[in-house]
């Protein structure tokens, strides 16, 4: 054999070696745990539940729970305002609402829109 294809030879050998041991080493990630997870909502109007005298969405003891509202003097969102829907009726009975904070009542849009001069005419 001559130099070349010896040199050859051993560049084969390096590169198969090192491809042997780049799989070994590779072995332990194999060997790690797939869980995939699906979750699934509970559905809360059906079954055993509803049949036992659970609030349903629409009666006055149910809880609504308003999202989060944009603030004047923040760029971050308020907080998420829950409250009974019997008690969210009753503030825009009284053309109430609760202020994007959360933390106090105050008069609804509504009646913003009917103090501010010049905007009555706007839906």
């Amino acid at each position: 054999m001559d130099s070349s294809t010896k040199q050859l030879l051993a560049h084969s050998l390096t590169i198969m070696l090192l491809s042997l041991t780049m799989m070994l080493l590779s072995l332990p990630g194999w060997a790690q745990l797939h869980t995939t997870i699906s979750p699934a909502l509970p559905n809360l109007n059906t079954g055993d539940a509803a049949q036992a005298g659970d609030k349903s969405p629409t009666s006055a003891e149910a809880t609504y729970c308003r999202p989060p509202q944009d603030q004047t003097d923040s760029r971050l969102k308020g907080p998420k305002v829950c409250l009974t829907v019997g008690k969210w009726k009753e503030l825009r009975a009284q053309g109430l609402d609760v202020s994007a904070d959360g933390r106090s009542i105050v008069p609804g849009v509504q009646r913003q829109m009917e103090a501010a001069p010049g905007l009555s005419g706007m839906p």
